[in-house]
């Protein structure tokens, strides 16, 4: 049995049939190539009527003439979807990689940010019955950063109780104290924004895409790019994609001047209101990542050797104060 015999039986639901199949990403992303062109077949296990929700906003989105994400394509009775147990399968047209970039590590951000601008412009609505929509998010939050508040604490009880500290050890231990402020920084600001919020009504929710990073967005013919991999997308404050998406320019080594060129060209589509921008310097201001590293290293030890983990423990600090100053700047 061929290992991709659950893949090619898929292509019948949409009247194709498969030339040939390769993996893309393992284990779950696949090319097909059909007569009728090349395509992305994704095993997901995204539940089902989400993404029902992702791919019928998508289609109206491109009913209406924006093309800033890569379609599903719809089988023959009209569905986003093939269900194979547990599994959904969908399929979308292919589209070249972002080779074109590969020698500018950045060059993904601007178009990204754009396409997220035009995403969250578009499918902005008002749930004015509903005041606490927001307050999942930032208490789910807020107990996440407790839980790895306690994790440092226990790992610097490891890394001092040592005998012999490890070179992670020392550095860690020589960090804690900025570390241990900035999540208290954090915390501060987004226990005082949700008391100031507690009863407001007009919180704006957009489609997002969820995870926004290199790998969901690709070059079209046109010099824009098309957002794919809609996975994570849910209805929520448009504060959460520009998180991930700052995170992630600053982790690959983004500068301040050019965090500030890409906040002003997503304000021209999609100006954010100012209790949005304090949200938004809030969860920035949280030192995720670190708290990640940390909780490896101490808590669920991976194959790293004790160079990577500090060099990237280094890398995460350098490139967590420089979103720090950014933030500080711009905010």
């Amino acid at each position: 049995m061929s290992r991709y015999d659950d893949i090619a039986p898929l292509f019948k639901e949409y009247d194709m049939y498969a030339q040939s199949i390769d993996v893309l990403k393992e284990p779950n992303v696949f090319k097909a190539t059909t007569p009728y062109g090349s395509f992305v077949c994704k095993r997901s296990q995204i539940p089902a009527q989400r993404l029902v929700f992702v791919s019928d906003m998508l289609r109206q989105l491109q009913h209406r003439g924006w093309d800033g994400a890569v379609p599903f394509t719809y089988t023959k009775y009209d569905d986003p979807f093939v269900q194979q147990g547990s599994a959904a399968y969908y399929v979308t047209p292919w589209q070249p990689g972002n080779e074109e970039w590969v020698g500018e590590p950045l060059s993904w951000a601007p178009p990204a940010l754009e396409r997220l601008a035009e995403l969250h412009h578009l499918t902005q609505n008002y749930r004015y019955d509903d005041p606490r929509q927001v307050e999942p998010l930032v208490d789910s939050l807020l107990n996440r950063w407790q839980y790895w508040q306690d994790q440092i604490n226990k790992a610097a009880v490891l890394a001092q109780e040592r005998k012999y500290p490890s070179p992670f050890d020392l550095v860690f231990l020589a960090n804690k104290e900025f570390i241990e402020e900035m999540a208290q920084i954090a915390t501060d600001l987004l226990i005082d924004w949700r008391e100031r919020h507690e009863t407001h009504a007009h919180f704006r929710l957009s489609l997002i895409h969820g995870n926004p990073n290199p790998e969901h967005v690709v070059p079209d013919r046109s010099g824009k790019g098309r957002l794919l991999n809609f996975d994570r997308a849910s209805f929520d404050t448009p504060v959460r994609d520009l998180t991930l998406f700052y995170r992630t320019y600053f982790q690959m080594a983004g500068d301040e001047a050019g965090a500030s060129q890409l906040f002003h060209r997503y304000a021209e589509i999609f100006p954010l209101r100012p209790e949005e921008i304090e949200l938004m310097a809030a969860f920035l201001s949280y030192p995720e990542r670190i708290m990640r590293d940390l909780d490896i290293y101490y808590h669920h030890p991976r194959e790293w050797t004790e160079f990577y983990a500090v060099q990237r423990f280094e890398k995460d600090m350098d490139r967590l104060m420089r979103l720090h100053r950014w933030v500080q700047q711009a905010f």
